[in-house]
């Protein structure tokens, strides 16, 4: 994988850990939506000064913007459902209660 596509891919995991919409980020970098997504698909690469402005935007230093490994391949919340079911409809009975007790420790915090 290039690594115009590496950037990217790694724009797109912290904007969307950031709970941010494509059209959010553009605005908080000061970009048009449409570059914001042609970076994102690894056809533009963004500049030095725009790497600065994604990691005030994220709150997080420039060096973990280009912080590329891994890699974490983005799932749609729906695909991410749509996994956690399938598995829930397999589970045992006894999995299934270690799983709802896991559910609870998690979002419970």
């Amino acid at each position: 994988m290039d690594i115009k596509k590496q950037i990217g891919i790694r724009i797109k995991e912290l904007r969307l850990k950031n709970n941010l919409k494509q059209s959010e980020l553009a605005e908080k970098v000061g970009i048009a939506v449409k570059h914001q997504s042609c970076i994102e698909t690894g056809r533009n690469f963004p500049s030095a000064e725009l790497f600065e402005k994604y990691a005030v935007a994220f709150n997080i230093d420039v060096s973990k913007v280009l912080n590329l490994q891994p890699v974490v391949k983005v799932k749609s919340r729906r695909d991410v459902i749509e996994n956690i079911i399938s598995i829930v409809n397999i589970a045992s009975d006894y999995e299934l209660d270690l799983i709802e007790k896991l559910v609870k420790a998690l979002i419970e915090k």
